[in-house]
């Protein structure tokens, strides 16, 4: 099951689980929560790029690595998945990370940024970038102590 604007909501500010972290509720949608772009890209080779002073023009048929300036907690009933915002894929640029966040996550989402078309695409720091939505499993992860990144809350 998915969990609505109202469920996710309600688990945030009840303090159940922080599950997004800074929570900005303007970022709330029907069925998820939009994430935004952190101000640092990575080139494939390692080049990093700042963008808390400037944007950057992704060129056509240009792939960059972003992060999501949110932090996202996983409790151990939950799943995510990642999508990239619509408005951007119309536009030919995709957003990619696999697209699933395991029960347990911790951490700061990695973005595959891709310019498939023939324009110039500018990245902003703190653009609305890609989307969350968090699924109920049906019952808690078994390996409990997996991962390395667990936070309690």
């Amino acid at each position: 099951m998915i969990l609505s604007d109202g469920d996710i909501d309600r688990i945030i500010k009840s303090g159940q689980a922080f599950l997004v972290r800074p929570y900005n509720d303007e970022n709330l949608q029907p069925n998820s929560i939009d994430l935004t772009l952190s101000d640092e890209l990575k080139t494939i080779h390692g080049k990093s790029i700042d963008l808390s002073q400037d944007s950057y023009k992704l060129k056509p048929n240009e792939f960059i690595l972003g992060s999501t300036i949110e932090r996202v907690s996983m409790p151990l009933d939950l799943c995510g998945h990642i999508d990239g915002k619509s408005s951007i894929g119309r536009l030919g640029v995709f957003i990619e990370n696999s697209g699933f966040v395991d029960s347990g996550f911790v951490g700061n989402i990695t973005l595959e940024i891709y310019n498939a078309s023939d324009k110039e695409f500018e990245l902003v720091h703190g653009m609305p970038i890609c989307q969350i939505l968090f699924q109920t499993l049906t019952s808690p992860e078994a390996k409990i102590g997996r991962a390395s990144c667990r936070e309690r809350v």
